[in-house]
């Protein structure tokens, strides 16, 4: 018998449902798929809900005894630790305690606890979250279409944009250079006028009449 956790999941799963078959006084191991190293323990529970904890060591969690007294369904659950703390979880599915022969209640076995209509039930749980998961995928993905249509065309109307400011500004540059030059033209013509202004005061003479 052995349990893959799923890590970011929060549930152990079968992967060899082989059944347990040994006498009471062996000791039944259940071995584990552990995501990572660290400490961990295993917690099972009872019909009566009573917990009994287990050390995994080697990736092996030794069966507690008192839960093999009567044909019952076992609760399981994993727990990473780090000292006192838990720091994650996972809820495996149940196991099954049932005498090797009904009329001697000192050879047990230990199964899946998962009978034929659970797993069929499991299956059809599994198969809705796929298919949400699926739709969910879908809106994303047209979602993601749809965004990208609109970068695109907010990328051509920058284009654009840029552009025709870009045409803007060369047209503003060429009056700015044509002012300019007009500037510097009517700059000579008045540095000129002053030049003979000046040469008209410095040769005027008052006195001569013409």
């Amino acid at each position: 018998m052995q349990y893959e956790l799923i890590n970011g999941a929060g549930v152990g799963v079968i992967t060899d449902p082989t059944p347990i078959l040994r006498d009471i006084k062996d000791t039944f191991g259940v071995s584990f798929v552990l995501p990572d190293a660290g400490a961990y323990v295993a917690l099972f529970r009872d019909e009566a809900g009573v917990e009994y904890r287990a050390t995994i060591k080697d990736s092996v969690a030794k069966v507690p005894k008192q839960i093999l007294t009567k044909n019952q369904r076992i609760g399981l659950t994993v727990c990473k630790v780090d000292g006192d703390e838990v720091t994650q979880a996972w809820e495996c599915h149940p196991l099954k305690v049932g005498s090797f022969l009904e009329l001697r209640k000192t050879q047990w076995q230990i199964t899946a606890g998962m009978d034929d209509r659970e797993l069929c039930a499991r299956l059809a749980e599994i198969e809705k979250a796929h298919a949400r998961t699926q739709a969910e995928f879908n809106e994303l993905k047209d979602e993601n279409l749809r965004r990208a249509d609109e970068f695109a065309q907010t990328a051509r109307e920058y284009a654009e944009s840029v552009n025709g400011l870009t045409k803007a500004l060369a047209s503003v540059k060429t009056a700015n250079e044509t002012l300019a030059k007009g500037y510097n033209e009517a700059i000579k013509v008045v540095n000129d006028l002053t030049g003979r202004v000046a040469a008209l005061e410095k040769n005027y003479d008052p006195t001569i009449i013409k």
